[in-house]
């Protein structure tokens, strides 16, 4: 039906050999047709499986898409599907359907692989979550019981005994339960030191659901909604691993003169170029850069501690006032005000929000164009 295969040819690379097949023009107006639609579904396919792509082990999801791209390039219009860009050879077009066939079935393997080995990741960890919950259970019963039979020594003393013996008793009892709870809180500091470690080796995974979670339809970067959900699990993975996180919340400095002075479309450019600055400044793998709304964004920094984060929210004001913003053939001078805050233990999602919110307020009211920083009970301001 799609045309005639002729000229099969061998081609030798070391102690390799490769089959390339030459196509031939298929007869017919309708088997022309139905060889053109063939060929452009299967180049839709596989742009379909690269835009769908994730991160595996050592490649990237934008490298696996670009090698998707290339063969459906090849596919298309016959171009080499080598890395040196080299030309197409004049002549009859070669497409190589075994190579493609190796590479699609190679590529399924790779993320079988990787979605097997980081579900069994995940098994473990909740399999060492409820074995830990159980113990705990268990063990907490058995020292609420061990903290009654000291009670009830307690009371047997001062029911029948000597002043001497109730205050043996009472010191022993105090000495016991003493105990006890040292006892509780290192078996409780062992556990979360456990889960941890555990938890740590699945973290780095928190910042590859991007593809799970809706984009900002104007900067392509994570939504509200996205940020409020990772946010969630930061805190959650926070108590458990002892590990720092930071918040940063960025607004762009008089964006209302921006939009009323130059129009929305001059205000729309702004707010994509502040994007592509953001996500530049914060380029680790685990780095959340969200639109909060309007011109209010908010990058969330899990790992890093306040001093990591002031030096990135440094790093962030001098890449905005290093180079002015463009629309069409206006450059605008634009800054930004920002507030940092640091996840305090056992702080929950909104007294942190509550926190950074009050610093970008105090950056905005002491002149714009700075970074506050939110402590926990005293916010300082850092001049440019």
């Amino acid at each position: 039906m799609f045309g005639s295969w002729s000229g099969e040819k061998t081609h030798k690379k070391g102690q390799e050999a490769k089959t390339v097949l030459k196509t031939s023009e298929p007869n017919g107006t309708g088997e022309k047709e139905d060889y053109d639609k063939a060929l452009e579904s299967l180049g839709r396919i596989l742009r379909c499986l690269g835009r769908h792509s994730f991160d595996l082990e050592e490649v990237s999801e934008e490298e696996i898409e670009k090698k998707f791209e290339r063969w459906a390039m090849h596919v298309l219009v016959g171009m080499s599907i080598r890395d040196d860009d080299s030309e197409v050879e004049e002549g009859p077009i070669r497409r190589d359907w075994g190579e493609l066939a190796k590479f699609v079935n190679r590529h399924r393997q790779q993320e079988k692989t990787y979605v097997d080995r980081n579900l069994q990741d995940m098994r473990n960890v909740l399999w060492e979550f409820t074995n830990t919950v159980g113990r705990a259970i268990v063990e907490d019963q058995e020292t609420d019981q061990q903290v009654d039979n000291y009670l009830g020594q307690l009371r047997a003393a001062t029911e029948g005994g000597s002043f001497r013996e109730v205050k043996e008793a009472l010191l022993g009892v105090v000495q016991g339960m003493n105990t006890l709870v040292d006892e509780r809180k290192k078996r409780q500091q062992q556990r979360i030191k456990r889960l941890g470690e555990k938890l740590r080796s699945v973290e780095q995974e928190l910042g590859s659901v991007r593809k799970e979670m809706e984009l900002d339809p104007l900067t392509r970067l994570y939504n509200r909604g996205a940020l409020d959900l990772q946010l969630e699990r930061t805190v959650s993975m926070s108590f458990f691993s002892e590990s720092p996180a930071c918040v940063l919340m960025v607004d762009i400095d008089h964006f209302k003169q921006i939009n009323d002075t130059q129009g929305h479309p001059a205000g729309d450019a702004v707010i994509q170029q502040l994007a592509d600055r953001l996500v530049s400044t914060f380029p680790r793998k685990t780095d959340f850069v969200a639109r909060y709304g309007g011109e209010e964004f908010c990058v969330l920094l899990p790992g890093a501690n306040l001093e990591v984060c002031q030096r990135l929210g440094n790093r962030l004001l001098e890449a905005v006032r290093g180079e002015s913003f463009r629309y069409q053939e206006m450059s605008m001078p634009v800054t930004v005000s920002v507030g940092v805050a640091e996840l305090m233990p056992g702080e929950t999602v909104p007294t942190w929000i509550e926190r950074v919110d009050r610093a970008l307020y105090r950056a905005k009211a002491g002149g714009r164009n700075q970074m506050c920083v939110a402590l926990e009970t005293v916010e300082v301001s850092q001049e440019p």
